[in-house]
């Protein structure tokens, strides 16, 4: 479990350290062909959940309604530490309880502006390349439960590698071959 516990603390340590190499991640999810994108790690709690915020209206969360098996990859330069978790995407919508608090907190940071653009991400701009807001908040939170984590160590003398399955509520650690 030593690779699991190196995972771990890394993932807690990316709460505190806003330079952390984990606090930007890649999220896959299914599509017409599988997306990946840069996501930002808003917070990891002791079950080793990862929640992010973005815009109801993006692709990752109807890829994430029609199948909520997703994938985050970490990667610390530094350690040589890759960190790939498999796991289903729960939505943060306005009828979770979860959801005011997290808006809150959006709003206390001054963020809420990222979330009232008049368009969906990722559309076109036709015309003038400005940019519209509107009143309307798209806010949305994601959480990702985790399921299987496989953690990889680079070494100079050997690699290192194993995954980890959650089965009733433990960690049961398989070593791989890396």
């Amino acid at each position: 479990m030593e690779l699991f516990n190196l995972a771990q603390a890394e993932l807690l340590r990316s709460n505190a350290d806003r330079r952390h190499p984990f606090l930007y991640f890649t999220l896959a999810t299914f599509g017409r062909y599988p997306e990946a994108r840069t996501v930002v790690n808003r917070h990891v709690n002791a079950g080793l959940s990862v929640l992010l915020f973005t815009d109801r209206r993006t692709s990752k969360v109807s890829q994430a309604r029609e199948s909520p098996r997703v994938t985050a990859l970490f990667y610390h330069p530094k350690k040589k530490l890759q960190v790939r978790m498999n796991g289903r995407a729960v939505l943060i919508d306005e009828g979770h309880e979860e959801y005011a608090q997290l808006l809150e907190r959006v709003k206390s940071a001054g963020n809420l502006k990222d979330y009232t653009t008049r368009q969906a991400p990722g559309s076109p701009i036709a015309g003038k390349p400005d940019i519209e807001y509107g009143e309307d908040i798209h806010f949305l939170a994601i959480r990702i439960q985790p399921e299987y984590i496989d953690v990889l160590q680079l070494g100079r003398e050997a690699h290192r590698r194993s995954g980890y399955t959650l089965r009733d509520g433990q960690w049961e650690e398989a070593v791989l071959v890396p």
